[in-house]
């Protein structure tokens, strides 16, 4: 006769799936003090690397890495579109099975913390409602999205109507407690919220743990940035139209033109594919993430520049520190990102400013020409 499986159980599981999210998880774990398991989604850069940096610190109980490739490969062959869509549903109907390839079936949670609706997460969560587990699940910041109501975890009507139907009125219920960077910013941008918005602690700033942030994020010499202009570059070109592309293209050239090409850093998306623009400099250390360095360094006199990426804010929310911060998604439209959310965002990250007149958010080429010319004058 076969022996019963033991079960085990533990606290709470994090999920991640990219690094942003892992400063919000390594805090929530070491101010939780709880035992927790955390799991990897491979979508960035040196996740083994990670992986076995984070075992070494004994934060958590279990290190894993997700076989989403598995679930990839046996349920899904298109990135968009109809037909992906169609496959998406038809996890649902294997949630179990799925469920038992995200996380080992020996295991049980009483706290699930994920950041967004990402979908391995998702499909693990659905399979606790599914099995009638009594699980509590928590957000944390996630960037833009999460600081806009529940833009980052709300499904699309059809989505929403499915999982209700398959899995009941817990699935479709996002007003859980979060955690957040700068829970004063979502205050601001939402008023008063059914769930309570809670601080991640930073625990970056206390000495105890700067050996473990060196740790964890291993940069060597490589975190100085001597540059003045860092360009935050979006995941892809495939989102701007022609026009909007050639205007991208135009404010690289002006911006290089403006701060030399020895002042000039291209940090490129965490899961970009590699390519690169001639001519440029680009920061190559993918290890480090553009946290770590703004940690590192002295941020006032820095400028820094993206069409609508969160990362421009993560001086001010991580270190309260107010570099430059030129924002292009008003005249550079990027059909993967929503225009208000990013208004609300940055409009109420500028009034967070001491110097608020160092957010700037051009509406035209001419305009952001301006703004960079004004810069150099002042630096």
């Amino acid at each position: 006769m076969a022996s019963k499986e033991i079960q085990v159980f533990r606290d709470s599981c994090y999920f991640c799936t990219s690094i942003f999210q892992m400063f919000s998880i390594l805090s929530l774990a070491i101010s939780r003090k709880e035992k927790a398991d955390l799991y990897l989604d491979p979508q960035f850069k040196d996740v083994e690397g990670y992986a076995e940096r984070i075992r070494a610190t004994g934060i958590f109980e279990d290190v894993c890495i997700i076989d989403s490739k598995k679930i990839y490969d046996r349920f899904i062959s298109r990135e968009s579109g109809l037909i992906n869509h169609l496959q998406i549903a038809r996890t649902y109907l294997h949630v179990k099975s799925v469920g038992n390839i995200i996380v080992p079936k020996d295991r049980s949670y009483t706290n699930i913390f994920v950041s967004s609706r990402a979908f391995i997460p998702r499909l693990y969560i659905l399979s606790c409602y599914k099995k009638k587990e009594d699980v509590n699940v928590f957000y944390f910041d996630d960037g833009v999205g999460s600081y806009y109501g529940n833009s980052a975890l709300k499904p699309s009507k059809l989505d929403g109507t499915l999982r209700k139907v398959l899995f009941g009125k817990k699935a479709v219920d996002f007003d859980q407690d979060r955690y957040l960077l700068c829970p004063t910013l979502y205050e601001k941008i939402n008023g008063k919220t059914p769930y309570q918005v809670l601080p991640v602690e930073s625990f970056w700033e206390k000495e105890e743990h700067k050996a473990l942030l060196d740790q964890v994020f291993p940069c060597g010499g490589d975190h100085v940035l001597n540059e003045t202009a860092v360009i935050l570059e979006e995941l892809s070109d495939e989102y701007f139209s022609e026009n909007c592309l050639k205007l991208l293209n135009e404010t690289y050239e002006k911006t290089r033109e403006t701060f030399g090409t020895d002042g000039l850093l291209i940090k490129s998306h965490p899961r970009s594919k590699g390519e690169k623009r001639e001519g440029f400099r680009y920061y190559t250390n993918y290890a480090i993430p553009f946290e770590i360095l703004c940690m590192k360094n002295e941020m006032k006199d820095k400028v820094l520049i993206a069409c609508g990426s969160t990362a421009v804010a993560t001086p001010k929310m991580i270190t309260d520190q107010e570099p430059y911060v030129i924002l292009l998604y008003k005249f550079i439209l990027h059909e993967g990102m929503e225009q208000d959310t990013l208004d609300n965002f940055f409009r109420a990250l500028k009034n967070s400013y001491r110097d608020y007149e160092k957010v700037m958010i051009p509406a035209s080429i001419e305009e952001y020409n301006e703004c960079i010319v004004r810069i150099k004058k002042e630096l």
